[in-house]
This record gives structure tokens, C-alpha cells and sequence, in this order.
């Protein structure tokens, strides 16, 4: 007898991988459960657009915290832009970026002001096009800004389940007040300027750092919030490393699944989803990625929620009795919203390959 002598078939590469296909390998284990009448939010990188698509396609409402005014369904406004997040914040690429809303939705950071004009409208750089009109005024976008905390503070709050899909080490920030953009300004919107706008290629230890401190946040504000790490098996569309950018991917993606595993074995309210395994691991054979060997077919997306929603979600009973809990808190009267649409996922990072038609994006890194 050894120490491996009583572990379990999936212990052992030869008893798991091998004898049955890859599309029926349990890869996760639950530590919790989900009922279908929970408050979930997610958040991330564009990935996480597909988790809440799924889960609605699944009759499980996600957590609506932003929604539009209802004159603007009246009349014709643009609504679909509320529809794609529980909170209107976009793309959460970074551990950084989140830890950051998180902290200016709670008043433990100034509120990030900065805004770029583009053909007489104004867009909010920590969100450049989760707002595609973008605003009037200055003064309306700054309006706007505090009401979207406002409704990430609810979200937070009021949420049972928050998924979070990490997606990137590489990111930009403002070289004076510090704060972290989803996208380098002169890509999306805005302009680059290279005396303010800086780079950083975060490492293990600092995205552990970020995750620690998003997670023991979150318990003082809602200690009953359950969380759900996961880490998008899309690779970089570009780089700004001197590194190619296959290369700089393996980094990327391999800080972010160390970073998360390593502070998910930390807590039994944190736990890590393998939706990056699922697409991206050789055992795979690349069955689910498009001809750009980047994109996820719809294929391989059903197949990561199809694992997630029977790893996590509740047997029917056991979700009637759950149904019978107190509910969480309704949004104010003003998050009245619209029926949720499909849409497809947006993402920022795209414009890092295309450029921007009014220029001004950084050379590439030598």
C-alpha cells in the first residue's frame, strides 16, 4: 500500500482521459449549488457575455442591476446595451479593473472620471463601448457614472452568485491617478497619450493580490455572496509584449489559472470553474475553436455551460424548497428594464488588432 494506492479513478490519467470521450469527463466539482431562483451577476471578459446567455436560455434569470429608463423603450432609445451585463460597467478584462469598480462603487476610491469627446459625444473611458451613443455632455456622462455605481453597489449587495471570467494580465492605466482602463485609450475610444497612458503585464503574485482583496471585499458588503471563478480560453487578439503573441498568451492565461486556483483552494464560498480547460486543453484536439484557432464555436460554448449547469445547478426539488427563502432585495423603482435580449458579445479588446479610424494607438512594443 502508497499514498495513491485508494484514490479515486479520476486521480489517475489512464482510468480518467482515456476510456470515455472528452465531452462527457467531469471536470469540475461543486462546492456549492446554484437554484434557479438566485441573483447571479457575472462579469469579465467577453466569455462571460455567453455564460449569461446560456444561463437565460436555461430559464435561470440573471441579476438585472442597470436597466434603461422605460421612456426609453417608449420611445425608440437605445436599450440594448443594458441588456448585456447585470450592470451596464462592459468588459471586465482584468482582476485590477474589477477590484477597482468594486471599490469606487463603495466609496473606497474616487469616482474615475475620464472621458473622451469624439464627434461631439462624450464617452466614458472605463467603459468605452458598453454606452455605443455615448452622452451629450460631460456633465451627463459623469451623471450617468454615478448612477451606474450606484447599481453596481446593488448588484454586489443583493447578489447570491457572482461568476467572475478573468481574461487578461496585459492592460493599460493612467500614469497619474492610476487607474486601470479595459482597453489602451486610441484603441475603442479616445486617444493615445503616451506620457499618461501606460502599460503593465501583471504577474502572479499581483493578480492573486487583486483576487484576495475583490474577495474579502466582497465578504464585509455580503457575506453570504457565493463566488465563481473562471478563466476565458480565448487567447490575446494581440500583445503589447516583445513576446509573439501565442506566446504571451500561454503567459497570460497560465497567471490567471494559477492565481485563481490558488486563491479558490483559500475559501469554500470561492470556487473555480474549468471553462478553460474545457476548450483549451490538447485533450480537446482543438474540436472547438474556429479556423482562427482564437474563437470559440458555439459548439464549445454549449458544451462548457452545459458542464456548468450540471455541475452547479440544483436538482428540481431541492430548488422548489430553496424558492421558498426570503428573496433578495428588488433594484429601486428606476431599474425598471425590458425583457432580456440575445446579443451577441462585445468586445473591446478586438480594436487592439483593428486600430481606430481617428488614429492615435500606440507603435508596436519592441
Amino acid at each position: 500500500m502508497h499514498p495513491y494506492s485508494d484514490l479515486p479513478d479520476q486521480n489517475f490519467w489512464r482510468r480518467f482521459v482515456p476510456p470515455r470521450p472528452w465531452r462527457d469527463l467531469p471536470l469540475a466539482q461543486a462546492k456549492f449549488r446554484i437554484s434557479r431562483s438566485d441573483a447571479i451577476s457575472t462579469a469579465g471578459s467577453c466569455f462571460a457575455q455567453h455564460i449569461s446567455r446560456y444561463l437565460r436560455e436555461a430559464g435561470i434569470a440573471t441579476f438585472r442591476a442597470e436597466a434603461a429608463h422605460p421612456l426609453a423603450h417608449e420611445l425608440g432609445g437605445e436599450v440594448a446595451s443594458y441588456e448585456r451585463f447585470p450592470a451596464r460597467y462592459g468588459n471586465i478584462y482584468t482582476a485590477r479593473q474589477c477590484l477597482e469598480l468594486f471599490r469606487q462603487a463603495f466609496g473606497m476610491i474616487p469616482v474615475i472620471h475620464d472621458y473622451a469627446e469624439e464627434k461631439g459625444r462624450y464617452y466614458d473611458l472605463m467603459r468605452p463601448n458598453a454606452i455605443p451613443d455615448g452622452f451629450g455632455s460631460v456633465a451627463e456622462a459623469q451623471a450617468d457614472r454615478q448612477y451606474h455605481l450606484a447599481c453596481v453597489r446593488h448588484m454586489f449587495m443583493q447578489s447570491n452568485v457572482f461568476i467572475l471570467t478573468l481574461g487578461l494580465t496585459e492592460c493599460w492605466y493612467h500614469a497619474e491617478q492610476g487607474h486601470t482602463y479595459p482597453v489602451c485609450p486610441g484603441t475603442a475610444r479616445g486617444k493615445y497619450d503616451p506620457q499618461l497612458h501606460q502599460f503593465r503585464n501583471m504577474t502572479h503574485a499581483e493578480v492573486t493580490a487583486d483576487l484576495e482583496q475583490l474577495i474579502t471585499s466582497l465578504q464585509t458588503v455580503n457575506p453570504a455572496l457565493n463566488l465563481i471563478l473562471t478563466v476565458s480560453p480565448v487567447p490575446l487578439v494581440a500583445t503589447y509584449t516583445n513576446q509573439n503573441v501565442l506566446v504571451a498568451s500561454s503567459y497570460s492565461k497560465s497567471v490567471l489559472r494559477a492565481a485563481a486556483g490558488e486563491v479558490e483552494m483559500r475559501y469554500n464560498h470561492v470556487a473555480y470553474f474549468p471553462s478553460y480547460e474545457i476548450i483549451s486543453h490538447a485533450g480537446s484536439y482543438g474540436q472547438y475553436l474556429e479556423s482562427d484557432l482564437r474563437e470559440v464555436t458555439e459548439r464549445g460554448v454549449q458544451h462548457v455551460m452545459t458542464h456548468f449547469l450540471e455541475t452547479y445547478l440544483m436538482p428540481v426539488a431541492a430548488t422548489a424548497a430553496a424558492a421558498s427563502a426570503p428573496a433578495p432585495a428588488p433594484a429601486p423603482a428606476a431599474f425598471v428594464h425590458a425583457p432580456v435580449l440575445d446579443t451577441k458579445a462585445e468586445c473591446e479588446e478586438i480594436f487592439n488588432d483593428l486600430g481606430h479610424p481617428q488614429g492615435g494607438a500606440p507603435a508596436a512594443a519592441t
